[in-house]
């Protein structure tokens, strides 16, 4: 009997013991905590996007406008428009919902504009006589550089709004030319090229795609520079008479669109 017991309890321990071992063997170990997604990181990426301004040249006759009565003192406006692209780099970092950061770009451009005048508008209002006589000016960005900081909230965790400012550097050619036609009268042409310096400001948006892509729209003012003056002499000499332009401030905004890679500055989707 003792002995029938005794089978009878171990029989029932082994079956406890596999009941409990098997149970243990389907328990699925604790899932790990969820990836937690940041934009903070090293980024590059490449941009295209389109120019325009409304950029003005004076125009002053010498040595008086009451000596050079065929020229009326006057500021004519270009008004440049054209493509742009570029490459562009910086590095984010982010506290809760707020990101700072610094970006650099460079950019090709052909931005440009031209006003033709014709006839030329003579110091008492009326047209210079002849057919043909015209003022033309030209203005034209190159390329252009910015080096500015970012600050903006992740208002959901992808998509990044921000405001952005700083400095900005320019290729800029300004070209012009009274000419007083037909063949063979005066003329007075002028060109000045130069890397002007100023600054950047503008607003934007980001959006995480999948990995570390991401897309960003973005507009930009940018304003290269003060006055360039340049003092034309006739083609043919004519003394005391010269034209005075005033190549203003290179004014231009920008709207783009750009694509970003990020170097492990986003975890997770």
């Amino acid at each position: 009997m003792n002995r029938t017991l005794i089978a009878v309890a171990a029989a029932a321990t082994l079956v406890g013991t596999s009941a409990l071992a098997a149970d243990m063997a389907v328990k699925a170990p604790p899932l790990p905590p969820p990836p937690v997604f940041t934009w903070t990181g090293f980024y590059i990426g490449g941009n295209v996007g389109y120019g325009w301004g409304r950029d003005t040249t004076g125009i002053i006759p010498g040595p008086t406008p009451a000596i050079f009565v065929n020229l009326l003192p006057q500021t004519l406006a270009t008004d440049p428009r054209g493509w742009l692209g570029g490459a562009q780099a910086g590095y984010n970092w982010q506290t809760g919902s707020f990101v700072f950061g610094v970006e650099g770009d460079i950019q090709g451009a052909h931005i440009s504009g031209t006003v033709i005048e014709s006839p030329i508008i003579q110091n008492n209002g009326t047209p210079f006589p002849g057919a043909g006589n015209n003022i033309t000016i030209t203005q034209k960005l190159d390329w252009f550089a910015t080096a500015r900081a970012r600050l903006g909230v992740a208002v959901v965790p992808q998509l990044l709004l921000y405001v952005t400012g700083g400095g900005a550097w320019g290729r800029v050619a300004d070209t012009a030319n009274v000419d007083f036609r037909p063949v063979g009268t005066e003329q007075y042409p002028a060109s000045a090229s130069s890397t002007r310096g100023g600054w950047a400001a503008g607003v934007g948006g980001e959006w995480s795609l999948a990995s570390n892509w991401s897309v960003k729209a973005e507009y930009l003012h940018v304003s290269l520079g003060g006055t360039n003056t340049v003092v034309a002499q006739p083609f043919i000499p004519l003394p005391p008479f010269t034209v005075t332009y005033n190549f203003n401030r290179m004014a231009v905004d920008i709207a783009r669109v750009g694509l970003n890679y990020r170097f492990g500055g986003i975890v997770g989707h």
